[in-house]
């Protein structure tokens, strides 16, 4: 883990949001970080996804204890995010079931604590907590372009997904009308539907992270975001550092500027967090977390996977021999 640590950085990555791991491990992590201990990117993280039970990743949640976490009650979120913030969490992410109570305390309880809010409204469709409630709720940050897709159905698609939802249909009923809706593609969207939606993000100035790396050509939304000037962060929850270059390379090819890709990795997400006073850009009185680059991102955005020297807190920490 160590060893991977260093990877991060040595590939210009100087800064990670993290979002789903155990608070123990991560606030441990940080520390030796921040203390010079390890070399490590700066973390910011939320901790435990928040889930109610039963998990959706109960089976990866044995591997990884502490993955996903249950909440039922307004005292399970009074607890847990006073614990998460006491361990140095900055935010909290909200993942798939959810009762609308105790979903609205979180966001309560986060706003006391500091703690900005992300939400995963789960798999493609059957979304408790649909992407347009959440946003009307306040939160403004969604992760996975795959997001929209039960908010922006057809009508006679969104008729039978809502009907389905009703009936509490079994998993196979479930299963059967998603693969269904898949195939469809853009065939199953509406687009006056998604295009309210889009200018519902860009009203309230939400992020999404479409993580492309995980979902493909599955994702049907991302060009529709890129066209409209949606903010775009970079992250692509996978374990190695190089998918994040895969991943500014699938965004480019959906369409985003090398620009763009580069303020998605940086100061958008500075801004979410609201530390762009220290992080995000280059300025004075900002941290010195800087990777030069042998060739210019803005020709290509491959080239970032080229760094010919990074800076974290002002200290050279990899620079490649001539």
């Amino acid at each position: 883990m160590i060893g991977e640590l260093r990877t991060f950085v040595f590939n210009g990555i100087t800064q990670v949001r993290d979002l789903g791991g155990p608070i123990d491990v991560l606030s441990q992590m940080d520390k030796r970080i921040s203390s010079g201990d390890i070399l490590g990117p700066k973390m910011f993280y939320s901790g435990s996804m928040l889930e109610k039970p039963p998990l959706f990743y109960f089976k990866k949640n044995k591997i990884i204890p502490g993955l996903q976490m249950g909440i039922s009650t307004k005292e399970d979120v009074d607890r847990v995010l006073l614990e998460f913030a006491g361990k140095g969490a900055c935010m909290v992410k909200t993942y798939g079931r959810m009762d609308l109570d105790v979903y609205q305390h979180i966001l309560v309880v986060a706003k006391k604590l500091g703690l900005r809010v992300v939400h995963d409204p789960g798999r493609y469709l059957f979304h408790v907590i649909p992407m347009d409630t959440a946003i009307d709720l306040g939160v403004r940050s969604i992760e996975h372009g795959v997001a929209p897709w039960p908010v922006v159905l057809k009508d006679e698609l969104k008729k039978k997904h809502d009907q389905l939802m009703a009936e509490n249909a079994d998993e196979a009923a479930r299963e059967l009308f998603m693969d269904k809706v898949i195939k469809l593609g853009n065939e199953s969207i509406s687009t006056e539907k998604l295009q309210r939606l889009i200018d519902k993000m860009l009203e309230n100035n939400v992020y999404i992270c479409p993580t492309l790396w995980m979902y493909g050509h599955e994702d049907v939304f991302t060009q529709e975001f890129i066209k409209n000037k949606v903010k775009i962060l970079v992250g692509h929850d996978g374990p190695s550092p190089s998918l994040l270059f895969t991943e500014m390379k699938l965004l480019r090819d959906r369409g985003l500027s090398e620009l763009e890709i580069i303020r998605g990795a940086t100061i958008y997400p500075a801004q979410w967090l609201g530390v762009e006073d220290r992080y995000g850009s280059i300025s004075p009185g900002m941290l010195a977390n800087i990777v030069i680059l042998d060739k210019n991102p803005l020709e290509d955005i491959g080239n970032f996977k080229s760094p010919y020297m990074v800076i974290k807190n002002g200290q050279v920490v990899f620079a490649k021999s001539r």
